[in-house]
């Protein structure tokens, strides 16, 4: 009675939920950025609101078990705990014999998922936000691809919006949007395609 309770809350939460769409990160891209974020702890602030979404999804798509459920209704507190929620997080991998990813797997899911986020972004500005990011941190995951799309991205930023000339000097103010994600995205492409082919996988993270 309890548990039905309980996922009557959860799915009235999921409904209340302001994008009203399943959460967009599978199970492996949870368990990268869970991987990623405990090497590099200045990452993801909102790591435990994404496994709480990813289990709620679970738990309206059919998923039974006790423990999910559970973990899911840690969204239901305004300020979930990080460590409650990685331990129900800890208890359902180990119902299910899930291993999380090593580290370099881990790595290219966060890389993947950056690329993403900086394709999507609302506005140069925004895009130039997110390209910042890479330029204050140093991640040393030791996989080439990382690297090469680190490097990538760093020289980009310093491209687009170098204004040692003065403000508003940069290459960036000059480009209309649709030509500034063009490029962005032109020069992601090539490490995208093999990134999100599970094929490549193992040979990447060599």
């Amino acid at each position: 009675m309890e548990s039905e309770i309980i996922t009557a809350r959860v799915h009235v939460k999921i409904q209340q939920r302001e994008y009203q769409m399943p959460s967009v990160y599978t199970l492996n891209d949870v368990l990268g950025l869970l991987v990623f974020s405990g090497k590099y702890q200045f990452l993801h602030n909102d790591l435990d609101c994404m496994i709480i979404a990813w289990a709620e999804d679970q738990i309206i798509e059919g998923n039974d078990s006790e423990t999910l459920l559970i973990l899911a209704s840690l969204g239901l507190d305004n300020q979930p705990v990080r460590a409650e929620v990685e331990l129900y997080m800890s208890r359902y991998m180990a119902e299910q014999q899930i291993n999380l990813p090593p580290l370099k797997t881990a790595s290219l899911v966060w890389i993947k998922l950056f690329m993403s986020q900086l394709s999507q972004s609302a506005s140069i500005h925004d895009a130039e936000q997110k390209m910042y990011f890479l330029v204050c941190h140093w991640f040393e995951p030791n996989v080439k691809i990382f690297t090469a799309v680190v490097d990538t991205l760093k020289s980009l930023y310093w491209h687009l919006f170098d204004e040692s000339e003065g403000p508003g000097t940069s290459e960036a103010v000059r480009m209309e949007e649709s030509e500034f994600f063009e490029l962005i995205n032109r020069a992601m492409l090539p490490y995208a395609l093999k990134i999100e082919n599970t094929d490549w996988l193992d040979l990447l993270v060599r």
